[in-house]
């Protein structure tokens, strides 16, 4: 028994010295599986952050999109009741001088009508004169 003592004490010293090495290894592997998922869990919690970095600008961006829409729709707005105001000025403008326009038509019409009146009375009171003097020299003649 003592040969199979010392012939097993090598084995077993083996068979320690395999399963501290697989204790090691296990061990070894633990860590590296630890390590691997921290590293998941990171790269997640990056992945995770950078996903929210992301949401938080495309909100801005979005906001930002339709603030610039109100904007312009407003600046519209704006720029049509401007051109709608010059508009009805522009008419009532328009309607004045049209107005103002047929008075000066009209005031020349009458200027003209008396100027005519004028020289018809003229002309008459001539031909009357003309008359009266042919007469009187008609009948001074004979």
């Amino acid at each position: 028994m003592t040969q199979q003592t010392e012939g097993t004490t090598p084995a077993h010293a083996e068979i320690r010295e395999l399963k501290s090495t697989i204790g090691a290894l296990r061990d070894e592997l633990e860590r590296e599986r630890s390590i691997r998922e921290e590293a998941v869990r990171r790269a997640q919690a990056v992945g995770q952050d950078e996903n929210k970095h992301l949401q938080g600008t495309v909100a801005f961006m979005r906001q930002a999109l339709e603030t610039a829409h109100q904007e312009t729709e407003t600046a519209v707005r704006e720029a049509l009741r401007n051109a709608e105001d010059e508009l009805t000025q522009l008419r009532s403008t328009i309607a004045a001088m049209r107005d103002l326009n047929e008075r000066a038509e009209a005031a020349k019409e009458d200027a003209v009508a008396a100027v005519h009146s004028r020289y018809r009375d003229d002309v008459a009171q001539l031909q009357a004169t003309i008359r009266a003097l042919r007469d009187h020299l008609q009948g001074s003649a004979k």
